[in-house]
């Protein structure tokens, strides 16, 4: 009972976390709008470490606020697979991505390494 009751606070963060996000991830327009979604990742990976040193998520979850990805290399890693994904794979659509302003495509390509496995 009580990792189906973490669980779902986990899952719960996880969907939080991806309304606010989407919500600076679609407001990108430019080099300011940019900063302010790398700021709001980056509160979000905060907040995340804070809820996962107070209560794990344990191994069976992608971690708190959705988080698949955490250190550095390993959100790199995810955000170059997904980009690579998007433009070289018959399973994604480049041009989608392509026609989006650059920093829009740039912080697309950084959202993706928060949750790309």
């Amino acid at each position: 009972m009580a990792d189906e009751k973490l669980w779902d606070e986990v899952s719960a963060s996880g969907t939080a976390s991806s309304v606010q996000l989407s919500s600076f991830l679609d407001s990108v327009q430019d080099l300011p709008s940019f900063v302010r979604f790398i700021d709001a990742l980056r509160e979000d990976r905060e907040d995340a470490d804070c809820k996962e040193a107070a209560r794990p998520a344990g191994p069976y979850s992608s971690g708190w606020n959705g988080w698949e990805n955490g250190s550095i290399a390993n959100f790199l890693e995810a955000s170059v697979a997904w980009a690579t994904t998007w433009t070289d794979d018959s399973r994604g659509d480049a041009a989608h991505l392509a026609a989006d302003n650059p920093w829009k495509a740039a912080a697309r390509i950084l959202y993706a390494g928060k949750h790309y496995e």
